[in-house]
């Protein structure tokens, strides 16, 4: 399938006006609201309009750190997540021994299989298509409430199974797909870009949710394929 029609609809019916944006590790820059978007796949699967998602959640009045590929390393995601009340998780996952592992961005090397043969031992990891984390890993390192109340966006197929360590650690609400589906050609970060602005226009999270649906039907008719998420915990959580 040719994906150039598909994508310009996509960009008819998302597009905001851009804007310049340098994305770095996270600063010391004071601020009330912190978001985090973690793309551990970056080099795999582009996120498609990255600028949108960071005008948006600065429109909203947080400030906001980017972190790609290699950034979104083992070692921030036992302990950094902490900083945040807004945290977009862009991956992928794999199954292994019943367990769902969440993909990081660690490179997969024998250095890194020997730096973290506890946890691989242990289960928290795993190294498969690229080095995962399981929700024991977050067991493990987040207690209950360690977590700044706020909104945790895990874009990603099976991302839905986080959703309990992520509530028990702090969050107040958790958005996540039950569905496998393919990050490529933009089609899931367009969705959920439309999502976000019905968020920063200051609908709850089970608005936007239907106001979302209510967008796609005018768009695309009732039948149209996309892949539904559910948040777990406080729906009428705003941004």
């Amino acid at each position: 399938m040719n994906p150039r029609p598909f994508l310009a609809t996509l960009f008819v019916l998302f597009m905001v006006s851009g804007a310049s944006q340098a994305f770095a590790a996270p600063s010391s820059t004071a601020a009330s609201k912190q978001a985090v978007i973690l793309s551990p796949l970056e080099g795999w699967m582009q996120t498609w309009g990255m600028v949108t998602y960071v005008s948006l959640l600065e429109h909203a009045g947080y400030h906001v750190d980017v972190l790609q590929n290699e950034q979104v390393s083992i070692s921030f995601l036992k302990s950094e997540l902490a900083k945040y009340d807004l945290i977009i998780l862009r991956t992928d996952f794999f199954n292994d021994e019943s367990l769902t592992y969440f993909c990081s961005g660690e490179p997969v090397t024998s250095e890194t299989k020997g730096t973290f043969a506890s946890e691989i031992s242990a289960m928290e990891l795993r190294v498969g298509v690229c080095l995962g984390f399981s929700i024991l890993f977050l067991q493990h390192n987040y207690a209950n409430g360690a977590l700044q109340p706020g909104l945790v966006y895990a874009l990603g197929g099976g991302s839905a199974e986080l959703s309990g360590e992520f509530l028990r650690a702090g969050s107040s609400v958790f958005i996540g797909y039950d569905q496998a589906f393919s990050l490529q050609w933009g089609r899931m970060d367009a969705y959920s870009q439309q999502f976000l602005k019905y968020l920063v226009r200051g609908y709850s999270v089970k608005d936007a949710q239907v106001e979302l649906r209510s967008y796609l039907i005018t768009g695309h008719g009732v039948t149209a394929d996309w892949p539904q998420f559910r948040w777990i915990g406080d729906g009428d959580y705003k941004i």
